[in-house]
């Protein structure tokens, strides 16, 4: 089993998307970092060759973000083994893995025993896909595209969606990420008779698929049926616009956000877990 570092973006993307193009909802995380090309130039690429000279797996970080480990049918006990003593010997920084549900835990289970670090679960996540909206019974309102003079009092919610959802993390650069967030026209406020009352963001794309994330809706409103209504109306435009999908991911310990999804028409297509490494 032989390991590559990756220099240029272009031909790790020629190499590894054919894999990850196989699961293209569950991998979007991956396929979204790759397929886009304004990403900074200190991403860390891997692939993992068999002893034909064939890639099996790939795996992938953006500092400081955590490492993706992306679906991709393999033996986990041999090739997710050999990658993480192949991280630990040659010194690279493992702060935690994002990414399929069994080989995550294969991951975790081995670098535990070599590096001596303790994980800890952050979330475990339902991976969603959608093909067709379903039918829904009412639209009370409509999604318009946040813009600078929404900035202020956006902070605030992304504030308390960062803190629901336990990306605490991401509190200490909040202003940066809703700024970025309206220059690249991602976030959708849903407006309801001149009332903002939730939100939702595109996030990445695949070469097939959009993802839909940042889903929140202030206790105020919540429980009258608006993060349904917003969710909808976004999975409706990304279709129109020629998606032929569109993925989210959930928390699977919230049961009544994955309902709703499911009423929407998404279908749980896969488990990601995502994990820590902390010292013991």
């Amino acid at each position: 089993m032989n390991v590559t570092q990756h220099r240029s973006m272009n031909e790790f993307a020629q190499l590894i998307a054919p894999l990850l193009l196989k699961k293209e909802a569950e991998n979007n995380l991956a396929l979204g970092i790759i397929n886009n090309t304004n990403q900074s130039n200190d991403i860390i690429m891997l692939s993992l060759y068999n002893e034909r000279g064939e890639i099996v797996y790939s795996t992938l970080r953006t500092p400081p973000h955590l490492w993706i480990l992306p679906s991709i049918a393999v033996d986990p006990i041999l090739i997710i083994s050999h990658l993480a003593d192949y991280l630990y010997k040659e010194g690279f920084e493992v702060p935690g893995v994002i990414g399929e549900a069994s080989i995550v835990r294969s991951f975790i289970h081995h670098w535990e025993k070599i590096a001596g670090r303790k994980p800890k679960l952050h979330m475990e996540q339902g991976v969603y896909e959608l093909t067709a909206v379903n039918a829904v019974t009412q639209k009370r309102g409509d999604l318009h595209l946040a813009c600078p003079k929404d900035a202020d009092w956006l902070v605030g919610w992304f504030k308390q969606y960062f803190k629901e959802t336990n990306e605490l993390h991401q509190l200490q650069r909040v202003e940066q990420i809703v700024e970025d967030l309206i220059r690249e026209d991602k976030t959708y406020i849903y407006v309801v008779n001149g009332q903002s009352v939730s939100m939702v963001s595109r996030a990445r794309s695949t070469p097939n698929g959009a993802t839909i994330n940042g889903v929140f809706t202030p206790d105020l409103f919540k429980r009258r049926g608006y993060a349904t209504e917003a969710v909808t109306a976004m999975s409706e435009n990304l279709l129109n616009d020629g998606y032929q999908f569109c993925a989210l991911y959930t928390d699977l310990s919230n049961l009544p956000s994955n309902s709703i999804y499911t009423r929407i028409g998404y279908k749980r297509v896969g488990e990601s877990l995502v994990y820590h490494f902390i010292e013991k």
